[in-house]
C-alpha cells in the first residue's frame, strides 16, 4: 500500500481544497495522512479517514518557524516512509519541500495555488520571491492553480513549464453543485431580509474573504460609497472578518446603512447567503484562481472580479461576468452600477456562469482528473 501526505499551513486549507480529493484515494486504498495546525474538530470529524497529525505552525513569517519546522517535518518523513508527499500554503510549502527533499521522498508535490511575494515591494519582495523559488526547486513536481499563474511563474523564473500541470481548466476540487440549489434562491432571499431589514426591495452585492487590503477590499467599499451617492436602491454585504484599520477616507463606511458588515459565516452557510444575493465583487489584488467565484457561479450570480492571473479565467468577460482592473475604485463603481441597472444582463450572465461551473468546474470532474495526475506522478516514482 503506498503512502501519501497532504501538507497545509492550517486545517480550514485542508477542509476547503483537499480531504474530498484525498477521500477519492483512500476508497482506491491509499493510506492518507494530513498534517497541519489542527483543532479538535477537525481531528474529530476526519480522524476516522485519515491519518492526522497535529503540527503547530504560525502564519505569517516566523523565524522560529523557519530554523524548527524542517526539522519536525524531516522527523515525520523519516520515519513514516511516505512515498508522495503534497503541500500548499506558503509556510507548509517551504518547510516540507526542505524536508521531503532531505528525508529523500521521491514525489513532492508543491500545489502552488498562489504567489504570495506578488503582493510586496522591495526587499521583503525580493525574500519571498526567494523562498518561493526554493520551494520550486525542491519539488519534483509543481501544480499551479491557473495557466496564466504558471505562465507568470515561468516568465518569473520560479520553474520551468516542464515542472508544471494545469488541473482540467484550473482549480483544485472544484464546486459541489448539488449545495448550491439554484432553486432555492427566492427561499434564501427571503431568510437574508428578514435576519437583514436594510437590504429588503434592493440590488445586494456581497464580498466573501477576508476583509483585506490585498483582497481589494477597500476599493470595494470606496465604489460603493460612490455608487451609493448615485442610487438608494443597492446595498453591500461583507461577509468575513476586517484585518487591519480602514483608510482614513473610509471612516465612515461603519456607520452606513447600506453596509452589512456579517463577520465569518460557516462554510455549510456559505450557499444560503450567496444565494440569497444578486452579484458577487471579487477586486483582489492576487489570487490562486477562487472558489468563490466558482460557488457564486453555481448560484446562478453575476461576478465582477479583476483582471489578473486566476479570477480571469474563472468567469468569462461581458459573458459571465465583468473584470475590471486591480486597484481601481471607479471600474468597479462602473460594472456595479451597470449590472444594479441591467436585471436581464444579471439574469444571462448568472444562467451563463451556471452553465459554465457545470462543465468546467463541477467537483465529479474536478475530483476524477486529480486522482488521474496523481496516479501518473505515483508513477514517477
Amino acid at each position: 500500500m503506498k503512502k501519501l501526505c497532504c501538507i497545509t499551513t492550517v486545517d480550514l486549507t485542508l477542509s476547503a481544497f483537499v480531504v474530498e480529493a484525498m477521500k477519492v484515494f483512500v476508497e482506491n486504498g491509499y493510506d492518507v495522512t494530513l498534517v497541519a495546525s489542527m483543532t479538535n474538530d477537525f481531528i474529530d470529524k476526519n480522524g476516522k479517514i485519515f491519518h492526522c497529525v497535529n503540527m503547530p505552525m504560525q502564519r505569517g513569517i516566523s523565524i522560529k518557524d523557519i530554523i524548527l519546522m524542517p526539522f519536525r517535518f524531516y522527523k515525520l518523513f523519516k520515519k513514516e516512509h511516505f512515498n508522495y508527499v503534497q503541500y500548499a500554503t506558503p509556510n507548509a510549502s517551504l518547510y516540507a519541500s526542505i524536508a521531503a527533499r532531505l528525508a529523500r521522498v521521491p514525489v513532492r508535490v508543491y500545489c502552488q495555488w498562489g504567489i504570495r511575494y506578488v503582493g510586496f515591494q522591495g526587499v521583503m519582495r525580493f525574500l519571498l520571491k526567494s523562498l518561493e523559488k526554493l520551494t520550486c526547486k525542491l519539488s519534483t513536481h509543481i501544480r499551479p492553480a491557473s495557466q496564466k499563474n504558471m505562465d507568470f511563474a515561468v516568465m518569473e523564473g520560479l520553474y520551468k513549464s516542464e515542472k508544471a500541470n494545469i488541473i482540467g481548466n484550473g482549480g483544485t476540487i472544484g464546486v459541489d453543485l448539488e449545495k448550491y440549489n439554484i432553486g432555492n434562491r427566492e427561499k434564501y432571499r427571503e431568510a437574508l431580509e428578514k435576519k437583514f431589514p436594510v437590504i429588503s426591495g434592493k440590488f445586494v452585492f456581497t464580498f466573501i474573504g477576508r476583509l483585506h487590503k490585498d483582497k481589494g477590499v477597500f476599493e470595494l467599499l470606496e465604489a460603493f460609497m460612490k455608487l451609493r451617492k448615485e442610487r438608494n436602491d443597492v446595498a453591500l454585504m461583507m461577509i468575513g472578518n476586517m484585518e487591519g484599520t480602514l483608510p482614513e477616507n473610509l471612516a465612515d463606511v461603519r456607520e452606513c446603512p447600506d453596509i452589512v458588515f456579517t463577520g465569518n459565516v460557516s462554510s455549510d452557510k456559505i450557499p444560503s447567503y450567496l444565494g440569497g444575493v444578486d452579484c458577487l465583487v471579487h477586486p483582489s489584488y492576487r489570487e490562486g484562481f477562487s472558489m468563490v467565484i466558482q460557488e457564486a457561479m453555481a448560484c446562478a450570480l453575476p461576478v465582477i472580479t479583476t483582471n489578473i492571473p486566476g479570477p480571469s479565467e474563472v468567469i468569462e468577460d461581458g459573458i459571465s461576468g465583468i473584470l475590471v482592473p486591480a486597484k481601481e475604485a471607479e471600474g468597479l463603481r462602473l460594472a456595479m452600477n451597470r449590472l444594479a441597472s441591467e436585471p436581464e444582463l444579471c439574469k444571462e450572465m448568472g444562467k451563463q456562469g451556471r452553465k459554465r461551473a457545470e462543465q468546467l468546474f463541477n467537483r465529479e470532474r474536478m475530483l476524477k482528473l486529480t486522482f488521474e495526475d496523481r496516479i501518473k506522478l505515483l508513477d514517477y516514482e
